[in-house]
C-alpha cells in the first residue's frame, strides 16, 4: 500500500517494492519501466514515446495519453543520479523538484518520494492520488516482472539439476501436481521428483510462450531428456505457477510425449 501525505507545497509517499533496489531503478531509468507504470489508472505512456538520457543535465520525456485520446507531453531534467540509491530531477513546467530514494529491506525496497515547491494548483487531493497510482502501478509492475523472473530461476535450476536453486523459488508446503503421473507436497517430496531415478541427466528445457495473470505464470515449451530405460526423447510441456507470499505455491504440470 502506498502511503501519501500533502504539506503546503510537498508531497511524500511510501511505498514498499517487492523487487531490489537495482530492480527498481532499472524501472525508473529505462523507457519500457517507465511505459509500464507512470500513467498509474489515469493515463497510458506508449513506449515509444519514452526517451531518457539518464545524466546530470540529461532529459526525460514521454507522453500520457488519456483515455479520450488526449496526449500531454512531460518533460524532466536530472540534477542527480546515485544508482540504484537516488533519482532527483525537476520538471521545468511546473517548477517541482522530485528526489526518489530506494533503501534495500528483508523483502525487497521501500520506495520514498519527496515531491517540493508544488504550485497551488497542484496542491490538491487529485495530485496526491495520481502519484499514489503511480506508485501503486510500479507495484503491480514490480510485482509481475518478480514472478516471471522467479520462474525462470526454477527453470534454469531444473537445466542445471541445482536443487537448492529450485527450492528457493517455493513455498514451504509448495503442491506439484504432475497431471497423470504423481502429486508432491512439501519441499521434501518435491525435492524427490527433481532427479527422477527412470531418467538421467538434466533436461534441455526450451520456454515458448509465457502468459501472466495476477497471480498465476503460464509457460509452455519443448523439453528433450533421457530415458533409462528408452534413452533420448522429446516432449512438449505447459507449466502452471500459482504465486503466495512472492513464491511458487503450487505447480500444475503437463507433459505430452513427442515422436
Amino acid at each position: 500500500m502506498t502511503h501519501t501525505r500533502p504539506h503546503n507545497d510537498e508531497l511524500i509517499a511510501h511505498r514498499h517494492l517487492p523487487a531490489t533496489p537495482q530492480r527498481v531503478w532499472t524501472a525508473l531509468t529505462t523507457p519500457t519501466g517507465i511505459a509500464a507504470f507512470w500513467g498509474g489508472t489515469h493515463a497510458t505512456v506508449p513506449a515509444d514515446s519514452v526517451t531518457i538520457d539518464p545524466r546530470p543535465g540529461g532529459e526525460l520525456t514521454l507522453d500520457t495519453r488519456a483515455p479520450d485520446g488526449t496526449t500531454h507531453q512531460l518533460r524532466f531534467v536530472y540534477i542527480t543520479l546515485t544508482a540504484p540509491k537516488e533519482l532527483v530531477f525537476d520538471e521545468p513546467h511546473t517548477g517541482i523538484r522530485t528526489t526518489i530514494t530506494i533503501d534495500a529491506t528483508d523483502h525487497g525496497s521501500e520506495l520514498t518520494v519527496h515531491q517540493r515547491r508544488l504550485p497551488p494548483e497542484l496542491q490538491t487531493t487529485q495530485a496526491t492520488d495520481g502519484l499514489t497510482a503511480i506508485l501503486d502501478a510500479l507495484a503491480t509492475h514490480l510485482t509481475a516482472t518478480a514472478q516471471r523472473h522467479l520462474v525462470a530461476e526454477y527453470f534454469d535450476g531444473f537445466r542445471t539439476s541445482d536443487h537448492p536453486r529450485i527450492l528457493a523459488t517455493l513455498t514451504d508446503d509448495i503442491t506439484w501436481v504432475i497431471h497423470g503421473h504423481r502429486t508432491t507436497h512439501g519441499k521434501t517430496d518435491f525435492d524427490s521428483e527433481i532427479e527422477n531415478p527412470a531418467f538421467t541427466g538434466s533436461p534441455r528445457l526450451d520456454i515458448h510462450r509465457t502468459h501472466e495473470d495476477g497471480p498465476v505464470v503460464i509457460t509452455t515449451g519443448e523439453g528433450h531428456g533421457t530415458s533409462t530405460e528408452h534413452g533420448p526423447f522429446r516432449f512438449a510441456f505447459n507449466d502452471l505457477f500459482t504465486f503466495r507470499d512472492g513464491l511458487i505455491a503450487r505447480v500444475d504440470s503437463y507433459v505430452v510425449p513427442l515422436t
